[in-house]
C-alpha cells in the first residue's frame, strides 16, 4: 500500500514538474515552436517520461491551459474580496488584467496559436472547449460571488459575463502584440466600462440566464 501511494506521489510530481517546464517552453517557443525533447529536457527527464504522463503535445498544452485558467480565477478571489466597495473591486481586477498582461504578453500569442490549431481538428476543437468551458465556471463562480458581496447583478448571465471578458482581454491583448504602445490605461479603462455597463444595483434588472 505504501509503495503504491509512493509511486502515486511520484507520478504526480513527475506530471506537475512536465507542466512547469511545458509552460515555459511554450511561452518562450510558442506552441508549434515548442517540441516535446526540449521540454523533457528542460523538466530533467526524458521523453518517454512525457508519453507516460501525457497523450502527446497536444494533451500536455491542455493541461497547461486547464492549470492557466485556474490560477486566473484562484487570483481573482484574493482580488474580489480584498475590496469593501465595488468600484474598488473592478479597478483592481482591471489593473490585475492589465498588469498580467504586461508582465507575460506571451500567453495571448500562444493562447491564439493553440486556439487555430485545435480548430482545426474536431476532436482537439471539442477537449479545448470543454477546457475552456471548466475555466469559464470556476470564473463565473467568481463574478456570482462578486455580485454577492456587493449587492449587485448583471444585465447578463454571469457565465456570459465571464466569457465576454475573456474575449475582451484577449483581444485588446492581441492589440498590444502589434501596437506595444499601446498605453495600459486605455486597456484599464475599456476593461473597466465593460465590466461597469453590465452593473446594475440588484432589484432593478432580472439577470438573463440561459
Amino acid at each position: 500500500m505504501a509503495q503504491r501511494l509512493l509511486r502515486a506521489e511520484r507520478k504526480e510530481r513527475t506530471k506537475a514538474d512536465l507542466i512547469d517546464a511545458a509552460r515555459c517552453v511554450f511561452l518562450r517557443r510558442g506552441f508549434h515552436g515548442a517540441s516535446l525533447d526540449e521540454i523533457a529536457e528542460e523538466a530533467g527527464y526524458t521523453k518517454g517520461a512525457v508519453y507516460s504522463n501525457f497523450d502527446g503535445k497536444d494533451d500536455l498544452f491542455l493541461a497547461i491551459l486547464g492549470d492557466y485558467f485556474r490560477r486566473r480565477a484562484e487570483a481573482y478571489v484574493g482580488i474580489v474580496f480584498d475590496h469593501g466597495d465595488i468600484e474598488d473591486s473592478y479597478r483592481a481586477v482591471a489593473r490585475f488584467w492589465r498588469e498580467a498582461n504586461e508582465a507575460e504578453p506571451e500567453w495571448a500569442r500562444l493562447i491564439a496559436e493553440f486556439y487555430v490549431h485545435a480548430s482545426r481538428s474536431e476532436t482537439l476543437r471539442i477537449a479545448a472547449h470543454e477546457v475552456r468551458e471548466r475555466g469559464l465556471d470556476a470564473i463565473a463562480a467568481v463574478v456570482d460571488a462578486l455580485a454577492e458581496h456587493h449587492g449587485v447583478q448583471f444585465t447578463l448571465a454571469t457565465r456570459e459575463l465571464a466569457r465576454g471578458g475573456g474575449a475582451l482581454n484577449r483581444g485588446l491583448s492581441i492589440e498590444q502584440l502589434l501596437d506595444p504602445a499601446l498605453p495600459g490605461e486605455v486597456f484599464e479603462e475599456m476593461h473597466l466600462a465593460y465590466m461597469r455597463g453590465l452593473t446594475k444595483p440588484r432589484g432593478r434588472v432580472r439577470r438573463r440566464d440561459r
